[in-house]
Parts: C-alpha cells; sequence; structure tokens
C-alpha cells in the first residue's frame, strides 16, 4: 500500500479540479512557500492606507534654491518655508534624483528613519494602465477609470489592476496562490473589511480593541461561553444537507458561521499576558480607532504571532490612516502624526527582534493637485509611498521625482502622472514575501505592461 502526504494529496486533488494553468501556478505556490518557510523564517506586510489622497508634495520638498522657487512659484500660499524643511541624506544611488530635499518639519521621526536607512521613498506612484506621457495622453492612451475619484481609484490600489475589475483583492490573490490549504491568519484586519483583502479562500480576521472583533453570533449571545458548540452542531448539520443540495447560498453561509465559531474557539486566551509598548498615542482628526492604536495593535499581534493554531510564515495586515481628503489645508495635522506613529511602532517591532522581518508601506487614494485651491489641494494622481523595515533598502529615493513647477511635462490638469504603476511598487514586496514571477504575474494581471524593471527598494 502507498502512503500519502498532505501535500501529495493535494497535488493529486488539484489534478483531477484543475485546468492546467492555474494548476501549474498553485503548484509552484506549493513548491515556492515550501522552500520559503523551510528556513523557518517569518515576514509581515504591513499597509498602511492614508485614506482619502495625502498631499505627498508637502511631504518631501526640493530644497535647492532653482527647484525650491519652481515648487514654490507652484504652490503658492501653501508653500513650506525652505529654511523649516528637514534634510535628507538619500544617497543619490538613483541618478534620475540627484537634487537635495527636505522633509516636513514635523516629521522628525521620518527623517532620523530616512537617514538611518529604515525608511525609503518610492517616487511618483499610481494607477496606469500601460507606462503613460503627457504625449501619450495627448495621442488618446488608455487611462484608469474614473480618475481623481476616492472610491475608484482606491479600489484600483485594493485590487492592485489598474486595467480590469477584479473580483478578489491583491492580498487575497496572495493569499490563494501562497495557501491553496487555507491560512484563516495570513490576511489581518485591524480596521474592518477592506478591498485590498476581500474574496480569498480564506475570510481576513479582524481584531478590534478587545483583540478579536465581535462575531455577529457571539454578539447575540450565541459565542462558545455561551453554548456555542451546540448552536455549531445546528450549523454543522444545515451544511452537510445542503452541501449537495441546489441551495448553495445556505451552503455557504452556515460554512462561514461554522468557521467564524471555531475560530472564536481557536482564539481564545490568545493575548493573555501580551507585551505592552510604549509611544504610541491616539490622534485628532480622525474617525473609528485612531492609527496609533491600530499600529500598537498590529505590535501586539505580531508579539503573539507563533501562538495562532497552525501558523504558518506570512501575514498581511492592512491598518487604515482616516482623514486625508483635506481641500481646505495641506494635510498639516495629519503629517505629524503619521510620522509620529511609524516611528513607534518600528520601535516597538526592534523590541521584538524582527525588524527584519516586518515591512510597512503606505498608499493613498490618489496624491493632490499641485498648485493651491486658495485653501488647500483637489483630488490628483500620481503620490509618493513610504517603505519602512529592516528588510528595506532604506535612506533613498526610488523611481523619478516629479518636476515641480506650472505646466511641467510631468503634470496634466494640475496632477502629476505616475512614472511608477502600482503594481510595480506592491510587486517589489510581494516578491520580498517570496513570490515567484509567475506568481507576481498572477497576483498582479496587469503586471506585465511595465516591463521587467526592477525597483530594487528591497534586500
Amino acid at each position: 500500500m502507498t502512503t500519502m502526504n498532505r501535500r501529495t494529496f493535494l497535488k493529486r486533488s488539484l489534478l483531477s479540479t484543475a485546468s492546467a494553468a492555474p494548476l501549474l501556478s498553485l503548484l509552484g505556490s506549493l513548491e515556492s512557500l515550501e522552500a520559503a518557510e523551510t528556513g523557518g523564517e517569518y515576514k509581515a506586510l504591513v499597509c498602511v492606507l492614508l485614506e482619502g489622497g495625502a498631499d505627498v508634495f508637502n511631504m518631501v520638498v526640493p530644497t535647492d534654491t532653482s527647484h525650491y522657487n519652481d515648487y514654490y512659484n507652484a504652490r503658492q500660499e501653501i508653500a513650506l518655508p525652505r529654511e523649516g524643511l528637514l534634510a535628507i541624506n538619500h544617497t543619490n544611488a538613483n541618478s534620475k534624483n540627484p537634487l537635495h530635499y527636505g522633509m516636513r518639519e514635523n516629521m522628525q521621526q521620518m527623517q532620523q528613519l530616512f537617514n538611518t536607512n529604515k525608511l525609503a521613498l518610492v517616487a511618483n506612484i499610481g494607477t496606469l494602465v500601460q507606462p503613460t506621457t503627457l504625449e501619450d495622453i495627448s495621442n488618446g492612451a488608455p487611462l484608469p477609470t474614473q480618475l481623481f475619484s476616492h472610491n475608484s481609484q482606491r479600489a484600483l490600489w485594493m485590487t492592485g489592476n489598474a486595467k480590469d475589475i477584479e473580483n478578489r483583492g491583491w492580498a487575497a490573490r496572495c493569499g490563494d496562490l501562497f495557501y491553496p490549504i487555507p491560512n484563516p491568519y495570513f490576511n489581518i484586519t485591524v480596521d474592518g473589511n477592506n478591498l485590498m483583502q476581500l474574496g480569498g479562500i480564506a475570510e481576513a480576521i479582524a481584531f478590534d480593541d478587545d483583540y478579536i472583533s465581535p462575531d455577529t453570533m457571539r454578539y447575540y449571545g450565541f459565542g462558545p461561553e455561551s453554548g456555542g458548540s451546540d448552536l455549531g452542531n445546528v450549523y454543522q448539520d444545515i451544511y452537510e444537507a445542503h452541501q449537495q443540495s441546489s441551495n448553495k447560498l445556505m451552503a455557504a453561509f452556515t460554512q462561514r458561521r461554522i468557521t467564524k465559531l471555531n475560530q472564536q474557539v481557536e482564539l481564545d486566551g490568545l493575548f493573555d499576558g501580551v507585551a505592552e509598548f510604549d509611544g504610541f498615542s491616539s490622534g485628532i482628526h480622525e474617525t473609528g480607532r485612531s492609527l496609533g492604536e491600530q499600529l500598537e495593535l498590529v505590535a501586539k499581534i505580531l508579539s503573539i504571532r507563533n501562538n495562532f493554531p497552525g501558523q504558518k510564515k506570512r501575514q498581511i495586515f492592512f491598518v487604515n490612516h482616516h482623514g486625508w481628503d483635506t481641500h481646505a489645508s495641506d494635510n498639516d495635522h495629519q503629517v505629524g502624526y503619521l510620522s509620529e506613529s511609524l516611528g513607534a511602532f518600528q520601535d516597538a517591532i526592534e523590541q521584538l527582534g524582527i525588524a527584519e522581518n516586518v515591512t510597512t508601506f503606505t498608499l493613498s487614494d490618489f496624491g493632490r493637485s499641485l498648485t493651491s485651491n486658495g485653501n488647500g489641494t483637489d483630488h490628483g494622481w500620481g503620490s509618493h509611498g513610504f517603505v519602512m523595515g529592516g528588510a528595506v533598502k532604506g535612506g533613498d529615493i526610488y523611481g523619478t521625482m516629479p518636476a515641480l513647477y506650472r505646466d511641467s511635462d510631468d503634470m496634466w490638469l494640475n496632477r502629476m502622472i505616475p512614472s511608477t504603476s502600482m503594481e510595480h511598487y506592491l510587486a517589489s514586496m510581494v516578491s520580498w514575501f517570496g513570490a515567484t514571477t509567475d506568481e507576481l504575474h498572477a497576483i498582479f494581471p496587469n503586471l506585465h505592461a511595465f516591463g521587467t524593471n526592477e525597483l530594487n527598494f528591497m534586500r
């Protein structure tokens, strides 16, 4: 009699159910993930959404006289005073960005992270169907749907494809490829449901101030401490009765209920004795849980990462910093708090001894308009991303910084045209995660449109 381990069984099952192309992708994921996890190296990505559109052009500003004057003349009353900017000592490894730059005066923590090679800036990223210039736009080049719209542009960032409509977020697709045998603790959110983690084989798990978000059934008194296991048996009976019937909706619903109830039992006591961290504070002008509270919760989850049932070696976290849609200001009240919170989070990660294993990055709906609307800025297009962690080649600017002057060829309708696609930006980090080239193209289906140039900001 031939014995069969779990991996062999899965592969044979896939052979009988999958078409050739998805099959090869799934089997490749199994092999690459097995190799990545054999060494026991844990890796986590922490996505910080700057919801609403961050005015990054008042976060990093050119400081040499000629280019600062261009910036000042374009931004007028919202331009930052040159003497208050904090110098960043980028290494000029990228010859496309030879200028001197400074960060806003309330970004002390991010300046220190940058100058100690723990933070990198990825310049002028955004949603693109294909590489696009001002001339291309004039000649009718295809553009992403509903440019300058919050919901539409944020959705493209969450799905990781600016060309086609996706029914799964890029983090969910990443989880499906990395874990064909579902890993329910791969995608974790500390700010509720989000499109980035939606639609995977395993549903993202949400944590709140009580650590485990109250499941609907638990909320109404049917959790494991109130006879939830008996309720689970009822759901199991319903699920089994409908699994082979035409009522697939009922089967799916009851299966989801069973999974949620099981998670409540599995995670009971997970945070007993969890470490506390200093330096985090609640923000202002935010709806819901503040950025500092969210990042502190992520740090606590990371501190007990090995306690998750059957925990694997990869996790993606979603964090949401609300309140960046500021038409009447330049995000001043948000910028300093972001810097403070990122600094506190990196300190916590270093205390845990996993600075090389955790990469934190920002993204936003879009950037802002270059010129002022009289009080602040309006919806834009190209933006900057900040990437932080021990595995980041920090202290440098990657991609191409746009020319910040009126009538710049880098601008269309007063918005910066992205010179780096969001797919390249995100794929660079997922590649660090352990994804192969084929897997990157499965996770980001429009990645092929931007060639094979590496951004090279990860070690």
